[in-house]
């Protein structure tokens, strides 16, 4: 068999393992304690590296092998799935993406992933570290900046009153500006975290642009809510 015919099987296996991956990712975020669905992301890792391994793709084997070793802790009871190790093992996804994209272009599918080979071994060593998306809150107390946030996000009179109430009640109600990095290749995944996180710990009254258009990625890399 040519070394091409090679690469072309390695490019096929390589997007139904990311795929495998990106889907089961997600599942395992509704259910974090299914070690089942741990196990699949596992064995989906852990295959990647052996055939990356064996065409010559160094980074893509490195990153995997670590993610490897972050699974295995997770599927021994050893380790507990929060949002620092979801967030990183996403931006994992990204970076394999973008090495296998890179190979179907033609190109040595390398990319420097120093650092979230760093980030895994810390998250292995039980060590914090930096979140995924940057963002800023600022608390909606008055009326003027309640004017100015409706403008904003174009609140209809609705919005605008359930707003007003809950603060008239006492309960808080932030302005928050999203950013995602530029180089994310799966800026919907990204935004669909900021918004489960968001509403598992309060209502989300209104977004710019729209949820539909931001899980559809039809914007840039900024988001309000």
């Amino acid at each position: 068999m040519e070394m091409n015919q090679y690469l072309s099987i390695f490019i096929d296996e390589a997007n139904e393992h990311l795929q495998s991956l990106n889907e089961n990712m997600l599942r395992l975020e509704q259910q974090p304690e299914d070690i089942s669905i741990v196990q699949v992301i596992f064995r989906s890792a852990h295959t990647l590296k052996g055939m990356s391994a064996s065409m010559g793709f160094e980074d893509l084997a490195s990153l995997t092998h670590e993610m490897e070793n972050v699974l295995d802790l997770v599927r021994n009871d050893k380790l507990k799935m929060n949002g620092h190790i979801f967030d990183t093992l996403f931006k994992c996804l990204d970076s394999l993406e973008g090495m296998v994209q890179d190979v179907v272009g033609g190109g040595t599918g390398s990319a420097d992933v120093k650092e979230l080979v760093s980030q895994l071994k810390q998250i292995v060593k039980g060590e914090p570290a930096a979140p995924a998306a940057a963002g800023q809150a600022a608390a909606v107390s008055g009326s003027s900046e309640l004017a100015m946030v409706a403008t904003h996000l174009l609140l209809d009179q609705y919005q605008l009153s359930v707003l007003r109430q809950s603060i008239e009640n006492g309960s808080p109600a932030f302005h928050i500006e999203v950013t995602i990095r530029e180089d994310c290749l799966l800026k919907g995944v990204r935004a669909y975290m900021v918004f489960d996180a968001l509403e598992r710990n309060g209502e989300l009254v209104k977004s710019h642009p729209s949820v539909q258009d931001i899980e559809q990625e039809q914007f840039g890399h900024q988001f309000s809510v």
